[in-house]
């Protein structure tokens, strides 16, 4: 089920996306913020919580100027990979909101003047979003790694191998996103429910992946594709062809 966030200070708008949303995203779950000048830290808890597909924000919020474009520049650093976009009633007033939502990473802006174009244009993107999800491959081969995420098993050299939970979302989600450096907090973040305690995340994430580099070496002592980023973490990094 995908959830859909709603950040808007004003109620009339979020009834009428939720509303609108509810009857056109099947099997989806639409949850709602009225903004009233709550801190970043709320928020940044609130998105921990409920785990969005996507957030929606409004640009001005509490007679503040872009409060929403700071508000998602704020979650942004902490959850980077973040799908949101904004609503905006000053769209063809002032031409920064573009730029601005632009630099923060939004997809794109929604003009409430022309609420009913534009909704049905949020619809579609939603619904593209959730058929890239549904189309993501059950089995990822990474040569001599291979992850079965509907069986949640791993084979290194076609051998089976044991993880704990947490450590199979630790190494799915990095292989999955090869490259990719992710700190020790989001890889907590991403790999339990439970809330982030300061230092405690960090030591749990570099026993886990010590844990898993110790298993790989169990079985092949060469195979080490976890590669440590100094200061900012970790990333999946192996060339089979090498």
């Amino acid at each position: 089920m995908i959830t859909i966030l709603i950040i808007e200070d004003d109620q009339v708008w979020i009834d009428l996306l939720l509303d609108e949303l509810e009857n056109s995203i099947k099997d989806s779950s639409i949850k709602s913020i009225l903004y009233k000048d709550q801190n970043d830290e709320f928020f940044l808890d609130k998105v921990k919580e409920l785990k969005p597909n996507l957030v929606i924000f409004d640009v001005n919020m509490g007679g503040k100027p872009k409060a929403g474009i700071k508000l998602a520049r704020y979650i942004k650093k902490n959850y980077p990979n973040l799908v949101f976009v904004f609503l905006t009633s000053q769209k063809n007033v002032d031409p920064l909101i573009l730029d601005n939502a632009a630099e923060v990473g939004a997809d794109t802006v929604y003009d409430k003047n022309d609420f009913a174009t534009d909704i049905e244009v949020l619809g579609k993107f939603i619904k593209n979003s959730l058929n890239k999800d549904s189309n993501i491959q059950n089995i990822i081969n990474e040569p001599p790694l291979e992850i079965d995420f509907k069986a949640r098993s791993i084979k290194l050299h076609n051998i089976d191998m044991a993880f704990t939970r947490m450590e199979f979302e630790i190494l799915s989600h990095l292989i999955k996103n090869k490259n990719q450096v992710f700190s020790k907090y989001q890889l907590y973040d991403y790999s339990t429910n439970e809330i982030v305690h300061e230092n405690t995340f960090e030591n749990t994430i570099v026993s886990h992946i010590k844990a898993i580099r110790d298993k790989f070496k169990k079985i092949d002592k060469n195979f080490n594709p976890i590669k440590t980023v100094q200061s900012i973490g970790y990333k999946y990094d192996y060339n089979s062809d090498k």
